[in-house]
């Protein structure tokens, strides 16, 4: 093994004399090394690890790279006038497990015969010009490129405009971050761990994503992309929960071939309709769709949505009656921060246990409510215009929790409602 840090030694045609050499790491050349490696390096025949790391002058790597057939793990970082990779000679090293290109912001393009690498396992792209990340035929049967890619990482990547995977037999993890210019992402006919994408994060200019034939994944989640405007689920069987959080300008949601999907969260999206494509979600259980500007529902949600028991619709443009007719699967329903004024009907919601409507302007709770005894669990209502509690509510058998504070009740009223309640199992607050 040979390591060169902070060095001002050059590397010089004598390095074939190393002819053992399993290991080359440089770190630093203080600009010791010239425009151009020899091209005897390509006669370390037994070299398996190659590090080269602030090299100022390097330009390009020597066709003889190609005679490095045992390399495993190849690394170039900090390299700033590193423009050339050849890319046949590239190529022929099919043996790498490890591939890291960073700091180089000369190079725009990755070879193309990457694909060749069948035992590459990580794979990382920081902080360079390329404008296209194109992985294509990374595993179908006639092609067995990159089978054992499992660790794909792009960052701070400033003129990344596309990245695109095709093909792909399994990865584990995928990380997509701080790439300024990125604006799409399509992820296509590949399998990978059930959280396999786990960030694609601080890509300012992302409007696009497209998932398609990814099998085994089962949560997605991404947060604060503030321009992104398509998201596509498309056939994805495992898939059964999605987080998409304050994403703005999200104009489009698609799921196809989604069936498992069972836990939806659209928050602080911004959006004034309810996306069509939910309702084929036959088996989603919980929608959270707070701080939007929704003002209604369609009228199929319960007969298309079956299974859905949670819905969450706080902060949204909800005015008036709540919701007719009844949404009679929902155990649980959080509608606080609306401008919802009464609750006629509410004895229709026969699976309701579980009933949020703070900071609305809800005037009285129809004595019906009594309708739900034997299901409503907990009710707040704080911060409403309510000056009067039916007294029936203290008979309620699954009631376990009402909170009413902060409504225009009169003092002797409330006195009146501690006393009935204290005799109730009820935990009562007003």
């Amino acid at each position: 093994k040979l390591q060169l840090m902070n060095t001002n030694l050059p590397i010089l045609p004598d390095i074939k004399n190393f002819q053992f050499l399993t290991s080359l790491i440089i770190r630093s050349d203080n600009g010791a090394i010239g425009q151009h490696l020899p091209p005897e390096l390509g006669e370390l025949k037994y070299l398996s690890t190659l590090e080269l790391s602030g090299i100022k002058n390097l330009e390009d790597l020597p066709n003889d790279i190609e005679y490095l057939v045992g390399i495993s793990s190849l690394t170039l970082q900090n390299i700033p006038n590193l423009s050339r990779i050849p890319d046949e000679s590239f190529g022929k090293l099919t043996q790498l497990i490890s591939l890291n290109f960073s700091d180089l912001p000369n190079i725009s393009t990755i070879p193309t015969t990457i694909n060749n690498f069948q035992q590459l396992n990580k794979f990382e792209i920081t902080k360079t010009n390329i404008t296209i990340l194109n992985l294509k035929g990374l595993q179908t049967i006639e092609i067995t490129n990159m089978n054992s890619l499992s660790s794909i990482d792009v960052r701070n990547n400033d003129e990344l405009l596309t990245f695109n995977i095709q093909n792909s037999y399994y990865f584990q993890t995928l990380n997509i971050q701080s790439n300024k210019k990125l604006t799409s992402v399509n992820i296509v006919n590949v399998s990978c761990s059930s959280d396999a994408i786990r960030t694609i994060v601080d890509n300012s200019q992302l409007n696009t994503i497209e998932l398609k034939n990814v099998s085994g994944l089962n949560i997605f989640e991404i947060n604060s992309l503030v321009n992104l405007k398509s998201i596509v689920f498309d056939n994805l069987q495992n898939l059964f929960n999605v987080t998409i959080r304050f994403s703005p300008e999200l104009q489009t949601i698609s799921f196809i071939n989604t069936s498992s999907m069972k836990y939806l969260d659209l928050s602080g999206c911004n959006l004034a309709t309810f996306p069509e494509s939910i309702l084929k979600l036959e088996s989603l259980i919980n929608l959270v769709l707070t701080s939007n500007q929704l003002s209604t529902l369609p009228s199929t949600l319960i007969t298309d949505l079956p299974n859905l028991k949670v819905l969450n619709l706080a902060n949204n443009n909800f005015q008036g009656n709540i919701f007719q007719p009844a949404l009679s699967n929902i155990r649980e329903l959080y509608l606080s921060k609306n401008s919802l004024t009464s609750l006629y009907g509410i004895q229709e919601y026969k699976s309701l246990q579980r009933l949020e409507l703070d900071y609305n302007n809800i005037l009285l709770i129809p004595s019906e409510i009594i309708n739900l005894s034997t299901k409503l669990q907990n009710l707040t209502i704080n911060y409403n215009k309510l000056s009067y509690i039916p007294y029936e509510m203290t008979n309620m058998r699954s009631l376990s929790s009402f909170s009413a504070t902060n409504n225009p009740i009169t003092n002797d009223e409330r006195r009146n409602l501690y006393r009935l309640f204290s005799q109730s199992p009820i935990h009562f607050e007003i």
